[in-house]
């Protein structure tokens, strides 16, 4: 007999009582469906559409500076439109180019790249990218997703530079709240304490929330900062096939979109009671033939993920941290919906 999860049971539940996100309904789902097989070409990614709402809206002189810094540095213009997108400073973004060219070739792959180029252990210079200790997977997980979505934090955390005198206030929560953070090591584990503390804040309104129970989902979506994107949580069935069909169209547009997908994953009461409701997070950060490819906090590695894999409880899968059940995503908002 199949064991149960609480977020399996809650979303049945919802369905009996006609209730069900958004997300899960058969136009949303067919409309993302679509958007996976259209997005991510010409150009035409949540980068660049930020990147050009912020033109349209600059006065005269920040629209040439911000054209100038994209031409400034050729080929890896795409970075200098990811700054550009992530709102920082007219300022930051244009220094970011001018020093971009004396930036050691490691931390430009870093940059590029926050989660990598394949299958394999994700470093930053020599660091392996694992989570600080147990209870920050989500952490690790967030800061990946922001490195990728801004290049001035992925800057920080790779040479410990800033750029127009501007810190983004994930890293300047970690300047003024850490003692010493002088090596790449420290840097990174700096920002998961960060992002931790940000989305374990107010968790349960004015009580604290248990640090051991990790990441909250419902605060995932609220403290996520990725290229103006608004983000909501979806709350998984993995034994209805509707439901799981539709988080992987909305998950496969994103990632056709530039935008990675936080997924928490667990057990089921076949383990006992702690291992129904979500026990982890990890990253999914890009399309592959057969799946998807995700980051693994716990390793500190990029794996690989079957689609098939998020339909139903199976053996322990390494790309869920060695959990068995796929139990939340967070997954971004259309603009029409904020």
């Amino acid at each position: 007999m199949t064991g149960w999860t609480l977020t399996s049971l809650a979303a049945s539940a919802g369905r009996l009582v006609g209730l069900r996100g958004r997300w899960a309904t058969p136009y949303s789902a067919a409309h993302a469906a679509g958007r996976a097989q259209r997005g991510g070409t010409g150009g035409d990614t949540v980068f660049a559409r930020a990147y050009a709402r912020r033109l349209a809206g600059a006065s005269a002189a920040d629209a040439k500076a911000l054209a100038a810094a994209v031409a400034e540095v050729g080929q890896d213009s795409q970075v200098i439109v990811r700054a550009a997108a992530s709102g920082a400073p007219v300022a930051a973004v244009a220094a970011l180019a001018a020093g971009w060219g004396k930036l050691p070739a490691t931390a430009k792959s870093a940059i590029r790249n926050p989660a990598g180029t394949g299958m394999g252990a994700l470093r930053y210079g020599g660091v392996r990218a694992r989570q600080v200790d147990q209870v920050t997977c989500g952490a690790a997980s967030m800061a990946v997703m922001l490195m990728m979505g801004d290049p001035l934090v992925a800057a920080w955390v790779v040479t410990g530079r800033n750029f127009g005198d501007y810190l983004p206030r994930e890293v300047l929560d970690v300047v003024l709240s850490e003692h010493g953070v002088r090596t790449i090591e420290e840097r990174w584990a700096g920002l998961q304490r960060s992002l931790h503390r940000a989305t374990t804040r107010g968790a349960l309104g004015p009580a604290p929330w248990p640090k051991a129970f990790g990441t909250p989902p419902w605060r995932v979506d609220n403290e996520t900062r990725f290229a103006g994107v608004a983000f909501r949580g979806a709350m998984l069935d993995d034994l209805h096939k509707e439901s799981v069909a539709a988080a992987v169209a909305h998950a496969s547009a994103a990632l056709r979109d530039g935008i990675p997908v936080p997924l928490y994953t667990g057990g089921d009461s076949s383990g006992g009671l702690a291992n129904v409701v979500p026990r982890h997070v990890v990253l999914l950060v890009g399309r592959t033939s057969h799946g998807f490819a995700v980051y693994e906090p716990g390793t500190g590695r990029v794996l690989p993920l079957a689609e098939s894999r998020l339909y139903g409880p199976g053996p322990q899968e390494p790309a869920y941290g060695a959990w068995s059940r796929a139990s939340w995503m967070i997954l971004p908002k259309r603009r029409r919906e904020n």
